[in-house]
């Protein structure tokens, strides 16, 4: 599996810091931020997870987890490390990717308050949720639940890869004013009952495809836009 994820990070033409990823401090497969100056940066352009890898179900993951790699820049102690969610739900039928999705699917992300942030093949709703709280050396390793839920909306969806898109910015606590710049956006891509090989294709067909769908060129603005869709919420994280 780390040789076909190195396999993807060369396709998409990416720098990767072996020994960095391979240090002990680190989690293989996680979404790894590091900041220097006023800029973010993530150690991929997309990430792979599988529904039904941990005992909640079929339908739920917890995977990637975020993993701060303080190694290459800190953030700063005491902050809020958010994510923002771009695009629409896009859904691989075995042949192409689209937002039309066969049994009206939709992934929810909850965040460590308890918030929950919803993909559609229409948009996304609730877009900007917490990652976590940055502890005094900023740093952070936390893991979100993603779950896929069905036009019933209980958990439940057809066979088939999931694509969403994010973005990670840091704010002061409680605030949804950016520190600095927010990272590029990168992509999650979930299985879904698809066999390993299925799934390397269908992940595969989206980060060679030319041009790039246009939640991949948002970052210039999409936080900028994001922000001026959602309200302040007046929310502390719980000890």
């Amino acid at each position: 599996m780390q040789k076909q994820w190195l396999k993807h990070v060369l396709v998409l033409g990416m720098s990767l810091n072996l020994s960095v990823a391979a240090a002990a401090e680190q989690h293989a497969g996680d979404i790894q931020p590091w900041k220097v100056g006023n800029d973010i940066y993530v150690n991929a352009s997309f990430f792979e997870a599988d529904f039904g890898d941990l005992p909640g179900g079929l339908f739920n993951t917890d995977d990637p987890g975020f993993d701060a790699d303080t190694a290459q820049g800190a953030f700063g102690a005491g902050n809020w490390l958010r994510f923002a969610g771009l695009g629409t739900l896009q859904f691989w039928d075995g042949s192409i990717w689209s937002n039309t999705l066969p049994n009206g699917e939709h992934i929810v992300i909850e965040d460590v308050l308890g918030e929950t942030t919803t993909f559609t093949g229409a948009g996304v709703t609730n877009p900007v949720g917490v990652i976590d709280q940055l502890d005094a050396a900023g740093d952070l390793h936390s893991h979100l639940d993603f779950t896929i839920f069905n036009a019933g909306n209980n958990p439940g969806g057809s066979v088939g890869a999931y694509w969403i898109t994010l973005q990670i910015f840091e704010s002061a606590a409680e605030s949804l004013q950016p520190i600095g710049n927010a990272s590029t956006p990168f992509s999650i891509f979930f299985n879904r009952g698809l066999s390993h090989e299925a799934f390397e294709f269908a992940v595969e067909s989206a980060v060679s495809a030319v041009p790039l769908p246009s939640a991949l060129w948002l970052f210039g603005s999409a936080i900028v836009g994001v922000m001026s869709m959602v309200k302040r919420r007046g929310v502390a994280l719980s000890a």
